[in-house]
């Protein structure tokens, strides 16, 4: 599964971002993605002129143990999967928060698990497609790394999708 690289800048120098890598990447739905990989604990990526600003929790976990030019390379393709993947999980999250109004279950504590519970059932889109962007390059990556932390990722987002899957259904 090949990503179409419109552009590659290494140390891309912004605001709190010294240091960081930016690629710029065409999405399926035809719009112009970009990722920017920070040079600490956060990320930026969005599409057209929308970039956020986030913490790197997700990819910190993922790529503990990993050399670093295997690890830039698995943050930058995992943003990219948020790109990718973010029609649908908009339209996931958009049935989540329908099923919770049609049942008449709007509460704080439900509108924020719903969010909690997508955006982890997002996380493990984005991650299967960086898998799937090079399986052999992914898999090498982790050979002699520690199983622990993609463990607690996988058992956390798995466990989290299905929490929302119950609360949305019963």
């Amino acid at each position: 599964m090949a990503q179409k690289i419109l552009e590659k800048t290494v140390s891309f120098t912004g605001r709190n971002m010294r240091n960081s890598k930016k690629t710029k990447v065409r999405t399926w739905y035809g719009l112009d993605g970009t990722v920017i990989i920070g040079a600490g604990f956060m990320h930026k990526s969005g599409v057209e002129n929308l970039i956020i600003p986030h913490p790197a929790v997700i990819n910190w976990l993922l790529r503990l143990g990993l050399l670093e030019n295997s690890a830039t390379t698995l943050r930058i393709n995992h943003e990219i999967g948020h790109l990718q993947s973010a029609p649908l999980a908009v339209l996931y999250t958009a049935a989540n928060y329908t099923a919770i109004i049609t049942a008449n279950q709007v509460n704080l504590f439900n509108l924020i698990l719903v969010f909690i519970c997508t955006h982890a059932a997002w996380e493990i889109m984005s991650e299967i497609l960086t898998i799937l962007t090079d399986p052999q390059f992914y898999h090498k990556c982790y050979q002699g790394v520690s199983l622990v932390p993609r463990a607690i990722f996988w058992l956390s987002t798995i466990s989290l999708t299905l929490i929302g899957w119950i609360m949305v259904l019963f």
